[in-house]
C-alpha cells in the first residue's frame, strides 16, 4: 500500500472492496453495499489509489480482477470472517441469521435436494437466503474465488478444495408406454440398441452413464440431449426413448408421469455425489451449520 500506515487508510473502504471484487460489477456491488453507483465508483478509485493497483480491469466488456485484486480479495475475505467471528463470539444463531448461502447444483441434484433443504432453512433459518446456480465449467473457479460457497456434483473435486461424499446414486432407466421392451433388467447389448435421452450437466463433463461405457470402448445412441429434467421426463412419456437417471430422481417422477422403471445393465455402477468447499470456509460457523443441514437432508433421502 505504498508504505501507508493503517491509520492513514479509510477503513470504511473495507465494506466496499469485498463486494466490488466479488461482483466485478459496480452496480451490483453498490446494491450489495447499499450505496449509489457514483459512490461505489468513487470508492473504487480510492481503493486503486490505496493499493496502487487497478484491482479491476475491463476485458471484453466486463471487469476482471488483476492478480493483486485476487490476492486482496482472498485476504479481505479472511479478515472479514475473523472479524465476524470475533463480533459474534464464534456463535451462529440460525433463527436470527440473514446469511446468504450460495450453492451450485446440477439440475438433477437440485431436484432431489432442494425441496427438503429449503424446508429446513425455512424452519430453522427463516431470514436466510439461498442462492442456487447451475454447475458450469467455471464452477470450481467460482468456489476458489469465493463467489460460490458450496458445489454439489458428481465430478472429481480439485485437491485444493475440501469435500465429502454426501451419498451414492445408482441408476435406473425410465421408459414410456411407446417403449415396448419388457425386461426387468437390460443387458448391456439391449441397452446399447435402444435410443436414449441424456440430461446435460452444464459443466462440460461426460455424462456419468457414458463413463463406464467409454471404458469398455462402447457408445450409446443419444437421440435427445437436454439440460432440463422435467421436459426430458415429459418427452420420454411420449416417445420410445430411454432416460437413465439416479434412482431417487426416478421415484419423484411417479408424481407427474406414469413412466416405467427398468434396471440398467450391471456395468453401470453407482457413483458418488460430492459437496465441495474452499478450506477458508471450513471453520466458518454459518457455513459449517449449512453443510450439516445438507448432511441431514441427504440422510433423509437415503432412508427413503
Amino acid at each position: 500500500m505504498r508504505d501507508a500506515h493503517l491509520r492513514n487508510v479509510d477503513l470504511n473502504l473495507l465494506r466496499t472492496i469485498q463486494p466490488l471484487l466479488e461482483e466485478r460489477h459496480i452496480s451490483r456491488a453498490a446494491k450489495r453495499s447499499f450505496l449509489s453507483q457514483p459512490a461505489m465508483s468513487r470508492a473504487l478509485n480510492r481503493l486503486r489509489e490505496t493499493f496502487a493497483d487497478p484491482l479491476l480491469v475491463r476485458s471484453n466488456g466486463i471487469y476482471e480482477r488483476t492478480p493483486r485484486g485476487d490476492r486482496v480479495l482472498r485476504e479481505i475475505e479472511t479478515i472479514m470472517r475473523r472479524l465476524n467471528a470475533v463480533v459474534n463470539d464464534q456463535e451462529f444463531s440460525p433463527a436470527e441469521s440473514r446469511e446468504r448461502f450460495r450453492v451450485a447444483m446440477t439440475d438433477h441434484g437440485s431436484t432431489i435436494l432442494l425441496p427438503k433443504l429449503l424446508e429446513r432453512l425455512r424452519k430453522n433459518a427463516p431470514d436466510s437466503e439461498l442462492v442456487v446456480s447451475a454447475v458450469g465449467p467455471q464452477t470450481y473457479d467460482e468456489v476458489a474465488a469465493g463467489r460460490i460457497d458450496l458445489n454439489l456434483c458428481a465430478e472429481e473435486v480439485p485437491p485444493a478444495l475440501e469435500n465429502e461424499v454426501i451419498f451414492k446414486l445408482d441408476f435406473v432407466c425410465l421408459v414410456g408406454a411407446r417403449q415396448r421392451i419388457r425386461s426387468r433388467r437390460l443387458t448391456l447389448k439391449q441397452y446399447l440398441q435402444l435410443p436414449h435421452a441424456m440430461i446435460l450437466t452444464g459443466d462440460g463433463h461426460q455424462a456419468m452413464v457414458d463413463r463406464p461405457l467409454g471404458a469398455l470402448g462402447l457408445k450409446r445412441h443419444v437421440a435427445l440431449r437436454i439440460p432440463f429434467f422435467i421436459p426430458a421426463v415429459l418427452a420420454i412419456a411420449q416417445t420410445d426413448l430411454v432416460l437413465t437417471v439416479p434412482r431417487t430422481l426416478a421415484k419423484m417422477t411417479k408424481r407427474i408421469t406414469s413412466l416405467r422403471t427398468i434396471e440398467p445393465p450391471r456395468e453401470l455402477k453407482a457413483f458418488p455425489y460430492f459437496m465441495a468447499w474452499h478450506p477458508r470456509l471450513a471453520q466458518e460457523p454459518a457455513q459449517a451449520w449449512f453443510r450439516e443441514q445438507l448432511r441431514t437432508v441427504t440422510r433423509t433421502i437415503r432412508t427413503k
